[in-house]
């Protein structure tokens, strides 16, 4: 066989490879947990917090979420609960102080996986800045209707979206 048929046939191979990876694409979704109930250290939603839940498994109900991940606390897995239902799918838990544990989980996710992780007003921000190192964020303690969509872009640094979900609670 010629030379310069095996060359084309080669980066093809390459291109066609590439390209398949490129396809599937995983994305996370970090959000903090709902309101809650009172300030006590493992508390409930509250009702604003419940319909928050509810509002966020509207949001993400077509997204084709294939992992849940919150803390061990009961307000967490409560914010999940609604879409975990839905999607039928068994929440795992990672401890909320295990920020770098929780990055390396989600790392080792497959690469079509469409994770959400349920977080708190701390937990959010520095688990986003560790998987887009360019991207800061602060959450005040009223804010509860932020959705952070992070999507890998091949080798480059992965883009994040921000949406708003439920009713407002930040400007």
């Amino acid at each position: 066989m010629p030379r310069w048929f095996i060359i084309p046939s080669l980066v093809s191979s390459l291109l066609l490879g590439a390209a398949a990876s490129a396809a599937a694409q995983r994305a996370i979704v970090l959000v903090r947990h709902a309101e809650k109930l009172d300030a006590s250290d493992d508390t409930v939603l509250s009702r604003a917090g419940e319909a928050r839940a509810v509002a966020l498994a509207e949001l993400l109900k077509a997204s084709g979420v294939t992992h849940v991940i919150t803390t061990e606390y009961r307000r967490t897995k409560a914010t999940a609960a609604p879409l975990a239902r839905l999607m039928n799918l068994t929440p795992e838990s990672v401890p909320a102080k295990q920020i770098e544990g929780l990055v390396a989980r989600l790392q080792a996710m497959p690469a079509d996986a469409v994770v959400l992780v349920v977080g708190h007003s701390n937990s959010v921000p520095t688990t986003l800045s560790r998987l887009v190192s360019k991207t800061t964020v602060t959450l005040a303690e009223g804010d509860f209707d932020n959705a952070f969509v992070v999507v890998p872009r091949g080798s480059g640094e992965p883009a994040v979206v921000r949406l708003k979900y439920g009713r407002p609670t930040t400007p």
